[in-house]
């Protein structure tokens, strides 16, 4: 659920070899590449991961 994640910001770096950037931007992981997986249902391990707004209201809708 990583790409659900508040904290997630995508980027595009050109310097990179792949220039597609997943970066976290926690106060802890300081804009370090997310460490987390891009799969659906699937929890990232850094243990900071938060749901967006629109994440959150979508597992709100999927308990009922």
């Amino acid at each position: 659920m990583a790409i659900d994640c508040i904290w997630l910001r995508r980027t595009i770096d050109s310097s990179r070899r792949d220039p597609y950037a997943m970066l976290c931007t926690h106060i802890v992981r300081g804009d370090q590449d997310c460490i987390g997986p891009f799969l659906d249902e699937v929890e990232t391990p850094c243990g900071l991961w938060d749901p967006t707004p629109a994440a959150a209201a979508r597992e709100a809708r999927l308990r009922r």
